[in-house]
């Protein structure tokens, strides 16, 4: 990994002015480098069944900014949006529920179910992980991901570095949750994104975020090519030490990102705000859900024997 400091930019927008403030963003980080790729993947982050205004899940509107973008700006792309199955996401579904599929029509883009797509275990060495399931449609692909800005009971953040988690095609992804960390830092070996836009225009926060999450318009657009730099930023951004936000942290000593950033933009302390987080009480829900899944596994192993 480059030891160079990765640059990440912040800008204000709201969703009536996202185009030209995205775009701004995406400048000021460097620009897309899509090296004559023909195939671009777009990770939106889709995690449970909540409409696009409580802040959980990817705006349509920041996808058709971002799909007008490509359009706009480079040539006979082929563009797959992507996101699978989970404990609670039904991906066919909900893109049909929150209004994707008009948008993707407009732009000529294509989905993908990555639950449903053909996929190839790569041998890595990680954490928890041995392998990661790649999906054939990413092999040569231009890679970027979309997520949120979020607060999560179980990894304090979700951000870049977790949206890749939601490309493990499994659904039961929960037997995951006791190793989260880990398992983050892991499947961004294989699934590194090579630009990062984050919608924060909209966040969600609290304590309980984001099943049980407060919307907040933080009217922020992040940016860069680096998702550990931005992760750290957003973290700040957030009220929580980057340094103790274990896949942060983990990502960072696989390689996959560096902590060190360049900021272009606004600053972190023009960009932080209140995201009505109660550490203790996110600490007490951890050892409380600890406990449950001690207690799931001694049910499991009885039933077992």
């Amino acid at each position: 990994m480059n030891k160079s400091r990765s640059i990440v930019s912040i800008v204000k927008s709201t969703y009536e002015n996202v185009y030209d403030n995205l775009a701004k963003g995406i400048e000021l980080a460097g620009g897309l480098d899509i090296s004559g790729r023909n195939r671009v993947i777009i990770k939106v982050n889709i995690c449970d069944a909540r409409t696009p205004e409580t802040g959980a899940n990817t705006h349509p509107v920041f996808l058709d900014a971002f799909l007008r973008y490509l359009r706009e700006n480079y040539f006979n792309l082929k563009i797959f949006v992507v996101e699978s199955d989970a404990t609670v996401t039904l991906a066919d579904d909900f893109i049909r529920w929150f209004g994707y599929l008009p948008i993707l029509e407009k732009w000529g883009a294509k989905w993908a179910n990555l639950s449903l797509e053909k996929n190839e275990p790569i041998k890595i060495k990680g954490y928890h992980l041995k392998e990661v399931p790649l999906a054939s449609i990413f092999e040569g692909s231009y890679f970027v991901t979309l997520p949120k800005l979020k607060t999560n009971v179980m990894s304090s953040i979700t951000c870049c570095l977790k949206n890749q988690f939601g490309c493990l095609p499994l659904a039961q992804k929960s037997i995951y949750h006791p190793y989260i960390d880990k398992v983050i830092a892991d499947v961004n070996l294989v699934y590194r994104p090579d630009f990062c836009l984050v919608d924060g225009i909209i966040t969600n926060a609290g304590t309980m975020g984001p099943a049980f999450g407060t919307p907040i318009p933080a009217h922020l657009i992040l940016c860069g090519r680096d998702p550990v730099a931005i992760d750290t930023v957003c973290a700040k951004i957030m009220g929580f030490n980057p340094w103790f936000v274990g896949h942060i942290r983990k990502a960072s000593s696989l390689g996959v990102g560096s902590m060190k950033y360049t900021l272009k933009g606004l600053s972190i302390r023009e960009a932080k705000m209140d995201f009505e987080i109660n550490k203790f009480e996110m600490k007490l829900i951890k050892f409380a859900a600890s406990l449950q899944r001690g207690s799931q596994k001694e049910m499991r192993q009885e039933w077992k024997n």
